[in-house]
């Protein structure tokens, strides 16, 4: 399916190890969200990442102009159809339900998240069992973009990137936080809210947002429901976000506890990426705690 965009990647990270190693050895961890497509390279045995890679497009509402984008994405990079070991996809789009495993039926899964979510159509509905924790996520993907990745990469390993987020949260050294803390994943137009207190999981969920007071309404008045005091939280931000960004500022006027995430501890990475902030691609990199 041809299109007349002109698509380069928006970071570019790696050196001369990649070349040296056997990338078959290798696991290669996609990120898809709405207007970017984005990789790494993982060696398991040095649980080093060796590459990474971000193109990003125009949001678009239709699925399909994604699908358009990341078709010609293939056609440039030539890295995506090496024989990794193995290829893990993950989607950060749209919302999910969190349901007690104790209470989760497979053949139910439409029905749990369609209490609080409209259907979609083409939408084919997933769960993600999440190691070490109590509940299954569930949610949908457009059953197009999902087709299409999946028959690109010969791979049925799916996974939703919030279930990474909340195996990557329980590393962070507040996590035990008896105040609360609460991680805030910003993306082009929508972010992450996941809060805990004394360890214990209160909320994930993802908001559209257009301003960046948008982001601090919803962190403010989430944190009151779950009669969390906004001045005594600490709160995570991670994302590609600089501090003359907008949703910083706003979060930076009104919460006094505010900090970037810290990288991923127990990995290593090439030079080159430390010289990115950690909290840049913190979901991208968590996605090595599912493989």
């Amino acid at each position: 399916m041809p299109v007349a965009y002109n698509i380069h990647p928006a970071f570019t990270v790696d050196d001369e190890t990649l070349l040296e190693t056997d990338l078959t050895s290798c696991h290669l961890l996609v990120l898809v969200s709405t207007g970017a497509f984005s990789y790494v390279v993982y060696e398991p045995v040095a649980k080093k990442f060796l590459a990474l890679k971000s193109y990003h497009f125009q949001p678009q509402k239709i699925a399909l102009a994604d699908l358009e984008m990341i078709e010609e994405v293939f056609e440039i990079d030539k890295l995506l159809i090496t024989a990794f070991k193995s290829v893990l996809l993950a989607f950060d789009m749209g919302n999910g339900v969190l349901v007690p495993q104790q209470y989760f039926n497979a053949s139910l899964k439409k029905e749990y998240l369609h209490i609080s979510q409209q259907e979609k159509m083409q939408e084919a509905v997933l769960s993600d069992i999440i190691y070490g924790q109590p509940f299954v996520n569930v949610y949908s993907l457009d059953k197009d973009l999902l087709g299409f990745l999946r028959k690109e990469f010969s791979s049925d390993l799916v996974i939703h990137a919030n279930s990474a987020l909340l195996l990557a949260y329980t590393s962070d050294f507040d996590f035990q936080s008896s105040e609360g803390i609460a991680f805030v994943e910003v993306q082009r137009n929508a972010f992450t809210l996941t809060v805990y207190k004394s360890g214990k999981l209160l909320i994930q969920q993802s908001f559209e947002y257009q301003t960046g007071l948008d982001v601090v309404y919803q962190l403010v008045s989430t944190l009151r429901q779950l009669q969390i005091d906004e001045q005594q939280v600490k709160v995570k931000l991670s994302g590609a976000l600089v501090k003359d960004n907008a949703v910083y500022q706003e979060m930076y006027k009104f919460i006094p506890n505010l900090e970037w995430a810290q990288r991923l501890p127990g990995f290593n990475y090439i030079n080159k990426m430390q010289e990115i902030p950690g909290y840049y691609f913190h979901n991208l990199y968590a996605l090595a705690l599912c493989v």
